[in-house]
């Protein structure tokens, strides 16, 4: 089928949206994802949101095998299918194709991937063949300086070509960030009527380069600091279920390294039953062990799930809820 772009689609009207049941959406850009989707909510009598780590193929049948209360029909979105697919077996990628043969208006499901350029192979090869595809892609340099100046104007302010340069400059790549970033600009600049260069410096942080060993290093030893690279992480494409995983996995370890030190243990055999091998992550795992209570570690866990709840059964913005645990954590 046809490829479209996504931001040709949402130019227009719900109404003249005629999309095919089922729809893959992939791309760099999960905001203009939402956006699009938002289109549809109102054609449904049911609506499901599901996360494609927590959604098994037997879900997605019972949701489309029951008719919907009225005749607007069911519409489903598997917000990262990546996972799902990783998760559903080989002998099963048959039985889903015919699955989303079966999916007919006024039933709608949205797959949404977070690649920039799908796989040729099963099951990818055999579901772009079936299904709808549209892109998201990254916005061009020109298209992203454009995005941000009509936003601006949009707000009746001014900018100058110049500033504006000079802002984009500063921005993250994403439009999800970059909205934030605006939004408390405009906030800031409320009682004037020209965006300045000064007006930037004060709200707009530049971006830091950044990797997720440098924010693990940050996170442990309590540095505020994570937090903006915590945000380029995000920029950059690392997913926020990642970095959260990381996250659960650094702390494991601490909590285990601390826990048999606090009983004795040699710092050596501590190392080894924690799994810490490499010299420079014991010394950060020994170092972060005197910042450290097991009662804060402990807390922090609880905190991460507790986290992931509300985003996964509360639909809470994730990169949001991330950055607010990660807050949370270091002022603790």
């Amino acid at each position: 089928m046809k490829e479209e772009n996504i931001v040709k689609l949402i130019k227009k009207e719900p109404q003249d949206l005629n999309l095919q049941p089922v729809v893959l959406i992939y791309g760099y850009e999960d905001l203009l994802k939402k956006q699009l989707i938002e289109k549809f909510k109102n054609r449904a009598s049911d609506f499901h949101f599901l996360w494609g780590d927590e959604t098994n193929l037997n879900q997605l049948k019972t949701i489309f095998s029951s008719g919907s209360l009225f005749s607007k029909g069911n519409i489903a979105v598997v917000w990262d299918v990546d996972s799902f697919l990783s998760n559903l077996k080989k002998e099963h990628y048959k039985d889903f194709i015919e699955f989303l043969k079966k999916v007919e208006h006024p039933d709608m499901l949205f797959l949404v991937s977070s690649k920039e350029k799908l796989p040729t192979k099963s099951p990818y090869k055999e579901i772009t063949s079936t299904v709808q595809l549209i892109n998201s892609p990254k916005l061009t340099p020109k298209a992203f300086e454009i995005s941000v100046y009509k936003k601006i104007e949009k707000a009746g302010k001014k900018i100058d070509i110049d500033t504006l340069k000079y802002l984009v400059s500063k921005l993250p790549r994403n439009l999800y960030d970059t909205k934030q970033e605006i939004e408390k600009l405009l906030i800031y600049a409320a009682d004037k009527d020209e965006i300045t260069k000064e007006d930037i410096d004060e709200i707009v942080l530049s971006k830091p380069e950044a990797n997720i060993f440098a924010f693990q290093s940050q996170f442990l030893k309590k540095d505020i600091t994570a937090l903006k690279t915590l945000k380029i992480l995000v920029e950059s494409g690392q997913h926020p279920f990642e970095i959260q995983s990381f996250i659960l996995n650094t702390l494991n370890k601490l909590l285990l390294y601390k826990s048999l030190q606090s009983k004795g243990v040699s710092k050596s055999e501590s190392f080894l039953k924690a799994g810490i091998n490499y010299r420079p992550q014991q010394q950060l795992i020994e170092d972060a062990s005197k910042i450290w209570t097991l009662s804060s570690i402990i807390k922090a866990i609880n905190l991460l799930y507790e986290t992931e709840v509300h985003q996964k059964m509360y639909y809470a913005e994730i990169e949001k809820k991330l950055e607010e645990y990660v807050m949370k954590v270091i002022l603790s």
